[in-house]
This record gives structure tokens, sequence and C-alpha cells, in this order.
């Protein structure tokens, strides 16, 4: 310790059965759409074999099915947006992402992925050994299904990956290549696809279409009550309530060949709470031994409440960043349309305030890592920041965002405070989840920087799904959300995600959500996507920057950890921690090779 077969149940019994299950949220009511899925013990779950996440789900799940369209709310199982790695728990990838070493490490594959003489096609192996939950084998023609489907379906995996892989095909049963588009020549995204996307079995996929008549969004709408997946854990409970998962003990990777053994919790579970309060006193109170949450002043946990809490690293800033949460400006929006409005409200913005007051300290200053397209760390050898020094600004610079808005004649003339364009006063929403608080922080000093410069921002803080909805459909006018996360192809994953707008007028995107359309930006980052030369990277990298600072499409806030990886050691110990010799990176035990901590953790009693 560092420092200290699916079934509606009975209302009346699954209600008993959750009162027993230890902590959860709410007042013990259960909705009749509340289901169970296999088998649950009895009584309460065995503390000592259940592990407890939080800050993973908000709000009830809809299903298991990673094709679904739109979100299907299931984060404990589906991380939506991710560039980096992916859920671990049900499904698994041919790969997992270690974002301590840079590196992948195989999972459904064996040993390390291959090019040919000119980087056109990647040589993936499979573990003979793995094997679905269904007793079938993990074969080459699984893969081939998985990317031929996700393109068929259209998911935003199809869509973004079929411009750069032409085909998958399999070389007998163990042996998938994938061949590089040459019209968009990206080798980079193949590695990502390994990392990124979940392998499903060919016969239930076309099980599933052939039960919906080859109905492609009746396919897309099936909850996957039970899927037929890999991974170490099945879903037995999704409810309004919690979410539990049982560990399968038939699972594969307790092959030599894999982990050796499996994973320490017999369930996992996750209660869904209220808010970020409510989570933090669960937490306290030893009801969340893993917890993925943003906390104020975390230290105060052990220093001042002498709690069995840690973090990662023992000291501030606590996390390791991965991202970038940023304002994403809807530039289809008369006026944040205009380059001068978006400059104006990041100008004015008191990003000191964001990271003291609603990050508490937990992320380095701009002022100690320039912005660009790249994290500080290792990414920042791809940005000369001195070229872009010029396009850097100080905190709060009222003075600043007042002056370029009256000089562009955006003026307030009918005296009521708000400043006009077209003869239409200048007022926007400011949307994220609600409950995120760190986030609803955040927008509420954007707000204020809005107040002072005569553009009345409005916070708007809605329910997970709507949010997520309204970053594709583009029902926003200025959305907080992450940008791309630190992985394998960092940072070109995040200059794509953020600034390649294929079609701007797409009625679903999946990223650079604020449809600024620049073609040679474009044809820059698939430049980049291309290069090996870490000098000409620099260039290209720097040029990006310059773009994102200029005309400001999305503004990043904070540097955010890409987990919060918190632990309460009352329950479980031998939680991963720096250097422990590990490697084992704080990535929440469920995302990439953070997954390998749950062979390692182990009950205190």
């Amino acid at each position: 310790m560092s420092k200290w077969r699916f079934y509606v149940v009975p209302v009346l019994a699954l209600a008993l059965l959750l009162a027993s299950c230890g902590p959860r949220a709410g007042d013990g009511a259960v909705d009749v759409g509340d289901v169970v899925f296999g088998s649950l013990p009895g009584g309460a779950l065995p503390r000592n074999e259940t592990m407890f996440f939080g800050g993973q789900q908000w709000g009830t799940p809809i299903g298991n099915n990673p094709f679904m369209v739109g979100n299907p709310n299931n984060q404990m199982v589906i991380q939506v947006n991710n560039i980096g790695s992916e859920r671990l728990l049900v499904f698994e990838t041919l790969y997992m992402f270690n974002m301590l070493d840079g590196q992948l490490y195989p999972l459904l594959a064996s040993g390390q992925p291959t090019w040919n003489a000119d980087m056109t096609i990647l040589t993936v192996n499979l573990n003979p050994n793995a094997h679905f939950n269904d007793g079938s084998p993990v074969r080459a023609r699984d893969v081939v299904a998985t990317f031929d489907m996700h393109v068929r379906i259209g998911t935003a995996w199809g869509v973004e990956y079929a411009q750069f892989i032409s085909q998958v095909t399999a070389v007998g049963d163990h042996t998938v290549q994938f061949h590089l588009n040459m019209d968009n020549f990206i080798p980079l995204r193949v590695l990502e696809w390994t990392a990124r996307v979940f392998i499903h079995p060919e016969a239930f996929l076309n099980r599933k279409m052939a039960q919906h008549n080859n109905n492609i969004e009746a396919f897309r709408a099936d909850p996957w009550h039970e899927p037929v997946s890999s991974g170490p854990y099945r879903p037995v409970l999704l409810s309004s309530q919690m979410v539990v998962f049982e560990r399968d003990e038939n699972y594969w990777g307790q092959h030599p060949s894999m982990w050796g053994r499996l994973p320490a919790p017999r369930f996992i579970a996750h209660n869904i709470f209220a808010n970020n309060d409510v989570k933090r006193a669960a937490f306290a109170r030893g009801e969340i031994d893993m917890n993925q949450q943003f906390l104020v002043n975390v230290s105060d946990m052990w220093e001042s409440d002498g709690l069995p809490i840690s973090t990662f690293l023992p000291e501030a800033p606590y996390h390791i960043p991965g991202t970038m949460p940023a304002i994403w400006f809807n530039t289809t929006r008369p006026g944040l349309d205009q380059r001068v409005v978006r400059q104006a409200i990041a100008y004015a913005i008191d990003f000191e305030q964001i990271i003291a007051a609603a990050m508490s300290g937990q992320s380095p200053t701009f002022a100690q890592a320039p912005r660009s397209i790249a994290l500080p760390g290792g990414e920042q050898r791809f940005v000369d920041n001195a070229a872009l020094a010029h396009l850097q600004w100080a905190n709060a610079d009222i003075a600043r965002a007042n002056a370029i808005l009256d000089a562009a004649g955006i003026v307030d003339t009918d005296g009521n405070g708000i400043r006009e364009f077209n003869g239409q006063d200048l007022r926007f929403t400011l949307m994220c989840p609600m409950g995120w608080s760190d986030w609803e922080a955040s927008l509420e000093i954007v707000a204020a920087a809005g107040a002072a410069i005569g553009i009345e921002l409005t916070t708007q803080f809605v329910e997970f799904v709507v949010w997520f909805d309204a970053q594709q459909t583009g029902a926003f006018d200025i959305l907080m959300q992450n940008t791309a996360s630190t992985g394998i192809s960092a940072p070109w994953s995040r200059a794509f995600h953020a600034l390649y707008v294929a079609d701007p007028n797409a009625e679903r995107v999946f990223f650079a959500f604020h449809r600024l359309q620049n073609q040679a930006i474009n044809d820059l980052i698939m430049r980049a996507g291309r290069e090996t030369d870490e000098a000409v990277l620099r260039q290209y990298f720097t040029e990006i920057s310059r773009f994102m600072l200029e005309e400001k499409p999305f503004v990043a806030l904070m540097y955010r950890p890409w987990f919060f990886h918190t632990v309460n050691e009352s329950v479980w110990t031998g939680w991963p921690e720096a250097g422990d010799g590990t490697n084992i990176p704080p990535m929440v035990m469920k995302n990439g090779f953070g997954v390998a901590g749950l062979f390692n953790v182990r009950p205190v009693r």
C-alpha cells in the first residue's frame, strides 16, 4: 500500500437482490426495464470477490453492442471516441496499448505485427489458444468479418478506417493481413485499429444479421444482451442503478501463453451515482475500489483524512496527462463562424483559474506547456514552440478580446450589453454532461469570460446520451469534449481527429465536431501520416499547430489525465503505481495494458 440466458427478473426479487449487493446509488427502487443475464448470487455480492469501480458508468446502459447507432452508454464495456486503446473486460482487441512506454502488447495476437518492405501490408499472427466464451477459437476470418461488418454497417470505426485499409485478408486460420489503401497511405492507422477495434466471431455476427433479416438498422439497435466474446468477464446485470460483470471461469487468457491465470476479482460492479460528490463520499467509505474520478484536492483524502487512498503518482499532479479537454465551436452557427469571435472568447478565458480551481492543480499550466497539437512530455519533440510563441496569448486577456471585437465592428448597438453580429445578439450555450463537476466548473469560468466581453454564454448540463448525440449531429453551440488521447499514433491521431474535416455537411461526424474544413490542412495531415522523418514531422505538426492557434476551431482548457487512476485499498491491494516495476499503466484496470492489473491485485483479507 503506497499511502495508506436473458430474462427479465420480477421487480420485487431484483429489488431484494440489489438491496443486498453492497454499495449502490439510489433508494433501492428498480426499473421494470432492469435485466439480468445468466445468474447472480442469491445474496449479496461477496465483497472480497467483488471489485467496485467508479467514474465510468453514467446513466442506464442501453446494451453491449459496439455496432450500436449513436452510443450504447455502456462505458464499462465500450469506450467511444477513444484512440489509444479500448475497454477489455468483455471484448478484446488484437493488441493492448501501454501509455507508459508507448508500446503495443499482444492480446488476441501473438508476437509483434510485421510490415512488408514497402509498408503496404501489415501481418498479424493470432494466439492459437485464444477462444470465445462459446468455446469457438479466434480465427483470422473473425478479424476479417469484424472489419467488413464495421464497413458494411457504417460505424465510426468502419467509416474512419475504410479510408486507410483497403481490405483485410485471412492467410490460414491464424494469420491476418491488413492491406493499406495507397490513395490514403497512413500506416499508423492500421496499428491504431489493432489496439482499438474489438474482434467478434464471424458466426455470431452472421447469426445476428440473419435474425434481423439483413436489416442494418435493426442489427445496430440490437442490445446484444448475451454477446459471444473473448474477454475475461461477461455482463450479468445492466440496470438503472448498477452494472455487474462476472468472471468467465473458462477464460482463454489463463493459458500460459497469455496471463497464465484468471483475474483476481470474481465480480466487477459499478454503481450509478448521481454526481461526483456522491461518488466521492462512497469512495471515502470504501464502497468504490478503483475510481476513475476527478477528485478536488485528492491528497486531502490521505493527508488530512487518513484514508487508505492513493493515486498512481504519490505527488502532484498525481496523474499522467493524456488528453486536452477543449471547447469545440460549432462553426456552422452564425457568429461562431467568425474567427474573431472564437479568438475573443479564447483570449478572455481565465485558464489559470480553470487549472487551479476546476482541476485543483492536477494539470500543467499553459505557461509551463505552451499550446500546440502535442501534449506535454514525449510528444513535444514534434513541435517547434519557439515558432509558435507569437500565437500564444496571455491568460484572461480581456483587453485584447474586446479590442479585436471592436476592430471587427462586432459591437453592442442597442445598449443591452451584448454584442451583435449581423443584427443578432451573440448568445450561445456551453454544453457538457451533467454531474461532471470539473467540466461544469470549467464551463462556468468560460461563461464568465463571455460576460466580460459582451458575449452571453449560458451553461447547459445535459444527460450523457444527449451530449454525445449532439457532438455528432451538430446540435450545439459550444461543446466541451476531449481531444484524442495519447496513443500509438499521437500526435498525428489528435491532429486528424481534431482538424480533419471530410464533409462539413455530414448528418453525423465522429470527430472534428467544429466542422471547419480546410483542405490544405487536410492534405498536410495526410502527408504527416505518411512521413517517418521526425525533422519533417516537426515542420508538419508545427504548421498544423499554427492553424489550430490562428483559427481556433477548438480551444483546449487544460491538460487532463487520460484516466484518474485513484484507488481505495480497504478491500483490494497490489494496485499498479509508479515505480513498482510492473510497467502496468494507470489506465484504470480496463483499458489497454492497464487490464494487466486485474491479474496482479489480491484481497486484503
